[in-house]
């Protein structure tokens, strides 16, 4: 009877490995990201970005139209998955019906975000104000004109100076907001108690980032982790195959990260053995073989498989081309465990980490974790 209670968990483990290997490995590679998220600019600008709300660009004073703003709501909202930038529709005038952005603004216009000008106008190249990008962040917080009485644009700004959506900004209602204005402004929003509330103690269920499967870390900022797992796909090999072969979007407007650090097409394509991707942020992420000495891919022959003296049915490491990695996940030993697929003398793809510090000189210490394979 514990045989078989047994042998159906490890079944129900086999069933449910794909999924939790994809929440294992995007904890793993996402390198430029941190569970304990610090409330600096830098971080702040990784969070926003990484959570598909701007695109990666390194002018950060560049101004932001109302057009780019328009995109900005649409994909902090819960819109976000059903609007394409591909969608040709329009209802300005002065917005070609080709423009990459002429969707968000229709869905911006429509839910009340945005409005436009008499004469039928959006004036997309516009700059975008303060209280304009302040009024529609309320209205994603679930405020309505019918919470400020008196001079409706006066209390807005009031409003966002008490809830701190202002905060790490110092703009005036009628000055315009660059890049790093927008950043703060939807960092903040994030973590910002939607509407119902208000007064609370923000909590992960209660602030704004809840709405995009966001959650708050320990000191209240917030952690991307949990949201970019489901989304992030892979590995993937590159050997043999191009970007394009892979990636169900255009390399146009992707960002590219090789070893946890900014990269080319280019670099990835001739130095990447496997990548992951994110299609709502457009971003993809490779390892070579060499990772930088912290975490890479390695191709090559399973050669061992190595078990605890206690338990004889848990494999602890592996050696693939001479190099042992170390199993400490679950998904990692059922893998390589008598109830996995794989067998001595495959040919498999390894993603690890090193588990020492950067600065270890010593090349015999190293200590290599497996994070994920492809067989």
């Amino acid at each position: 009877m514990e045989k078989t209670e047994r042998q159906d968990g490890e079944e129900m483990n086999r069933q449910c490995i794909a999924g939790f290997m994809a929440v294992v490995s995007a904890a793993s590679v996402l390198t430029p990201i941190t569970a304990e998220a610090s409330s600096n600019y830098s971080m702040r600008k990784k969070v926003v970005v990484a959570a598909g709300i701007m695109r990666e660009t390194s002018d950060d004073s560049a101004p932001v139209t109302r057009a780019q703003f328009a995109e900005m709501l649409v994909k902090a909202s819960t819109l976000r998955s059903s609007v394409s930038g591909d969608n040709n529709v329009s209802v300005f005038a002065d917005v070609d019906r080709n423009s990459e952005y002429a969707s968000y603004i229709r869905v911006a216009a429509e839910q009340g975000w945005m409005s436009g000008y008499l004469g039928g106008n959006f004036r997309p190249d516009q700059p975008v104000t303060m209280q304009e990008a302040v009024g529609a962040v309320l209205m994603l917080l679930g405020y309505t004109d019918e919470d400020f009485s008196g001079n409706i644009m006066s209390n807005r700004m009031a409003k966002a100076t008490y809830l701190e959506l202002d905060d790490g900004i110092g703009k005036a209602a009628a000055n315009s907001l660059d890049r790093y204005d927008c950043v703060n402004l939807f960092y903040n929003l994030l973590k910002t108690n939607k509407k119902e509330y208000e007064g609370q103690e923000e909590t992960s269920s209660t602030v704004y980032a809840s709405v995009l499967d966001f959650s708050l870390t320990s000191d209240g900022e917030i952690n991307p982790l949990e949201a970019l797992e489901s989304k992030l796909k892979g590995p993937y090999a590159m050997a043999d195959r191009t970007l394009a072969g892979i990636l169900p979007f255009s390399t146009s407007k992707a960002s590219f990260y090789l070893d946890g650090e900014s990269a080319s097409r280019d670099d990835i394509e001739e130095e990447a053995v496997v990548i992951y991707y994110n299609s709502a942020t457009r971003a993809v992420y490779g390892y070579s073989e060499s990772g930088n000495g912290q975490r890479g891919a390695t191709e090559g022959e399973l050669e061992a498989v190595y078990y605890s003296s206690s338990d004889v049915m848990i494999p602890t490491s592996i050696v693939v081309d001479g190099t042992e990695y170390e199993l400490a996940t679950s998904d990692m030993q059922f893998a390589f465990s008598v109830y996995g697929e794989l067998e001595i003398g495959d040919t498999i793809t390894v993603i690890w980490e090193n588990k020492n510090s950067s600065d270890s000189e010593d090349e015999d210490s190293l200590e290599y974790q497996l994070i994920d394979y492809i067989d």
